[in-house]
């Protein structure tokens, strides 16, 4: 009995011991795989009617991403401690922040660098598990005005390093005070919107029970969900929104459309008014990888184990095929300029911010979200980027789904009205023409943290060749 216990309190000291010597690599990758996790319980388990095959897929992208991400971070926090050895720690502690702001922006390019297909994009990101998310929803999100996405995480994934280190805990202090001092200014500064107010109706409807006709009277700017003028053209227009003759109300969504000779579809971004009808088209920009590109490894492995007809069912099913150039900015009248993106720049804060720099003064985002299944996880994501989106920028955003959230958020992220099912929102929105800091200059903490490691590269690429 007493050699059992022995034994009992020396695996409980191995387990502890491995415990301290790995925590941060295991608190790492808790966070990397919660921030993953619905990717198991998306359609693609039903890939092309196999969910045994569809889950084992499942299990390797999030296996590959958590590995990705916690591999980079630790990397980073390798080099920050290097850093804290060679400086005093208080400017160490401000070379670490661009350098987490960094990290932070390569855990979300990485996967999505990985994961690349035929038509996908190099500046196409996948932050899904930024160290903003967890500062978005609170009221220091009013910082990101200053210092935008990555550097929002950069700030929180510092503050957890000082967390995490014993001897530097007392230091959380610098970053708190700057971030605080950061969210008022930012407070200050931009939230009073300057512009016209106007009515605008979003929707809220899935692919197969769409809502009734709209009589968009009142409404200057009507928004539907990507999907949702499918088979809509300027003869049955009727069928989704309908106004008096001396009424103009403005309209937009998406459709798809199936070319000839080309394998996939083209979602095509409509706009128009209820007098002239359809006047603008262009096709989707920026892809989601793995929902709506193929990834060309995931393409390699199928043909290698002769999957023929899971490729086909993904090319003919789900494939997109991407447009030319970026989305360009409608406009209204009464000064409105709209930002509309169809439902994968939700995960790009780059798109928005070029809307706003170039003169957008409201945003719009047209999603189908039905192949995440209602996934609370996805939706607590989604909605917290179109906040940042909003904060950010200091925009109005109206996003209009199917088989999701269709809500309006204000410039300062608050909800002002929010939907599931076949539901109608009509609220009064504002247009705003002030640019923040962020919208002028963009993410500089992550170019700061990309110079200081070339640096750091640089100078030991010297060193190893001076001997």
């Amino acid at each position: 009995m007493k050699k059992n216990k022995q034994k009992n309190k020396a695996k409980k000291k191995l387990v502890i011991a491995w415990l301290k010597k790995n925590d941060i690599k295991l608190a790492l990758t808790i966070w990397y795989g919660f921030s993953w996790s619905w990717v198991l319980f998306t359609d693609t388990l039903d890939l092309a009617g196999n969910k045994k095959q569809g889950f084992i897929l499942a299990v390797i992208i999030l296996s590959i991403n958590v590995a990705l991400s916690v591999f980079v971070m630790l990397k980073m926090v390798k080099l920050v401690q290097l850093i804290l050895k060679k400086h005093s720690t208080a400017v160490a502690i401000i070379i670490a922040l661009p350098l987490f702001a960094f990290a932070d922006f390569l855990t979300a390019w990485v996967p999505a660098f990985f994961w690349i297909g035929p038509e996908g994009r190099l500046d196409s990101i996948l932050p899904l598990s930024s160290g903003s998310l967890l500062a978005i929803n609170s009221p220091f999100v009013y910082a990101s005005r200053l210092v935008g996405f990555f550097g929002l995480g950069g700030f929180v994934w510092l503050i957890i390093f000082l967390l995490w280190n014993r001897s530097l805990r007392k230091y959380i202090v610098i970053p708190s005070i700057a971030l605080a001092g950061l969210s008022i200014i930012g407070w200050i500064v931009w939230h009073i919107p300057k512009g016209t107010q106007f009515t605008a109706v979003t929707i809220s409807e899935s692919l197969n029970e769409r809502v009734s006709s709209i009589n968009a009277d009142k409404a200057q700017l009507v928004v539907f969900p990507e999907y949702g003028l499918d088979n809509i053209t300027n003869n049955n227009l009727g069928q989704r929104l309908t106004a008096d003759q001396n009424s103009k109300s403005f309209f937009l969504g998406s459709l798809q459309i199936f070319p000839q000779n080309k394998v996939g579809h083209l979602n095509r971004l409509i706009y128009g008014n209820t007098q002239e009808g359809i006047t603008f088209k262009q096709d989707k920009y920026r892809l989601i990888p793995g929902g709506e590109d193929l990834p060309y490894l995931l393409r390699l492995g199928l043909r290698a184990t002769n999957q023929k007809s899971t490729l086909d069912y993904f090319s003919y099913a789900k494939g997109t095929l991407k447009g030319p150039s970026q989305l360009e900015m409608l406009k209204l009248p009464n000064d409105t300029i709209v930002g509309a993106a169809v439902c994968s720049s939700i995960i790009s804060p780059e798109d928005y911010r070029y809307f706003a720099k170039s003169g957008a003064t409201i945003f719009t985002n047209s999603a189908s979200l039905t192949i995440f299944k209602g996934s609370p996880l996805f939706s607590w994501q989604q909605k917290s980027f179109a906040k940042f989106m909003a904060v950010s920028n200091s925009r109005y955003f109206l996003q209009s789904a199917n088989s999701a959230r269709s809500y309006v958020l204000d410039n300062n992220g608050n909800t002002l009205a929010e939907a599931n099912g076949q539901k109608v929102l009509t609220v009064q929105v504002q247009n705003n023409t002030k640019k923040t800091l962020y919208t002028h200059l963009g993410e500089y903490l992550v170019l700061i943290g990309f110079c200081i490691v070339l640096w750091q590269l640089i100078k030991k690429v010297i060193k190893w060749k001076n001997g």
